[in-house]
């Protein structure tokens, strides 16, 4: 009798083990997901959308649960200190201000590259996440991009007498000395506020000349010096005061048909649609179209684009395999490029990811997007290429540049000590 009861405890036991073990098997996966893609944000609504269609399609599998951050600098702030103490978010957003290679090198972020390197790299922008990879990790995915190329207004250059846009440099200050004579403006230059027209064309110049792998000496990449050279060169194309101006006067005389080619984020292209910028009917982006960073002669950039990473996708590295692949499957989800073309669409926004634009987006809009997909390679501008102390000074060493106090290198040498003396 003792012996059937023991019997019976025991396999009570087993049957009790084998429950629980099914009932761990198959406990859903929760994925935590801080966002501020959330209230107001453009990308809010589709998002919510995007990520309950992938909770139903998971149901009792995996559930990404969103902490709503409506406050940028805030949810900057708390996952700064959320990351130092330990604690990392399973998945989260970040942006060109955290550091990425000392994140990398923790530990405390997953190698998404592995995962890259099995076909869904393909769906990127080539180069993108390249760029941003350490020792070969990619823990940082770049995903919410913009892109910085010029748009001109074609029926100025019509007035001018040409019928596309410069090719090269050397046809670009051509095109400069037609349009002054005609008495247009080339293009827009501030060197006030944070000098942000100049920082982009700066950019510009320093990808034509250096290409793809121009940051990799950091400043000491005789590019600098000679991009400094051809920015110069361009204030004797741009309005009066640019020296002082800021993004106002760049923009206003854009819209007053008095400037020929504009240089600013894609976030501007809804402005050139508003029928408060038309003039006698007609919209400013009827007059517009998108072109290509012109190439230099004897440079190495041909075929690349200037952007800036807006957003990064980010995971904490996971000790449950199961709970890896879970996070992998939805990054994989987001990413996927129909999903993202719809996230365009609704936002307005653009990304790193390799997607066919609605043929509800506007014309400049989709163009921009084929510009981005058709890129030989991806860099970065140089504000973000580089520490703060560069952003800081910039302003101040472009009025320097023009003004006569520095030379090119003398500029270059301005925003180096900037850089060292921060450090």
């Amino acid at each position: 009798m003792k012996k059937a009861l023991a019997l019976l405890l025991a396999l009570t036991m087993i049957f009790a083990l084998c429950a629980c073990g099914q009932q761990a098997k198959s406990e859903e996966i929760i994925i935590n997901f801080p966002s501020v893609w959330v209230g107001t944000d453009s990308k809010a609504p589709y998002m919510e959308q995007l990520i309950a269609q992938f909770n139903e399609e998971n149901a009792g599998k995996i559930k990404v649960v969103v902490e709503e951050q409506t406050d940028y600098q805030a949810a900057r702030d708390k996952l700064r200190t959320t990351i130092t103490t330990g604690n990392t978010p399973d998945l989260c957003i970040l942006d060109t201000t955290y550091d990425i290679k000392g994140y990398t090198e923790s530990g405390k972020f997953m190698d998404l590259a592995p995962y890259l390197a099995e076909g869904w790299g393909k769906d990127f922008a080539d180069g993108s996440y390249d760029a941003w990879s350490v020792d070969g990790k990619v823990c940082f995915l770049p995903f919410e991009s913009a892109v910085f190329t010029p748009i001109y207004n074609t029926k100025i250059f019509a007035d001018i007498g040409w019928d596309h846009f410069p090719a090269t440099y050397d046809e670009f200050f051509q095109f400069c000395e037609d349009a002054k004579a005609k008495g247009y403006n080339a293009m827009g230059q501030m060197a006030g506020e944070n000098a942000w027209s100049s920082m982009l064309w700066y950019s510009l110049i320093v990808e034509a000349i250096g290409g793809k792998d121009v940051y990799a000496d950091g400043l000491k990449n005789p590019a600098f010096v000679q991009a400094a050279e051809v920015l110069k060169q361009m204030y004797d194309y741009t309005f009066d005061g640019a020296l002082s101006a800021g993004a106002g006067d760049v923009n206003g005389h854009w819209l007053a048909r008095d400037t020929a080619i504009y240089l600013n984020g894609p976030w501007w292209v809804a402005n050139l649609y508003k029928e408060d910028n038309a003039v006698d009917g007609v919209l400013l982006a009827d007059d517009c179209e998108v072109a290509l960073n012109p190439t230099y002669t004897g440079g190495k950039g041909e075929g690349g684009l200037v952007t800036t990473v807006q957003a990064f996708l980010a995971a904490a590295e996971q000790s449950d395999p199961a709970k890896k692949e879970a996070v992998v499957k939805f990054i994989k989800y987001i990413t996927d490029p129909q999903h993202v073309s719809e996230l365009a669409l609704s936002s307005g926004a653009m990304f790193f990811v390799k997607y066919e634009p609605s043929a509800d987006t506007n014309l400049i809009s989709q163009k921009l997007t084929g510009v981005a997909n058709d890129a030989a390679y991806t860099i970065i501008h140089v504000n973000g290429a580089f520490p703060t102390a560069f952003s800081t000074e910039f302003p101040d060493a472009v009025q320097q540049l023009i003004g006569g106090q520095v030379d090119a290198q003398g500029f270059v040498d301005l925003l180096q000590t900037a850089i060292d003396n921060a450090a």
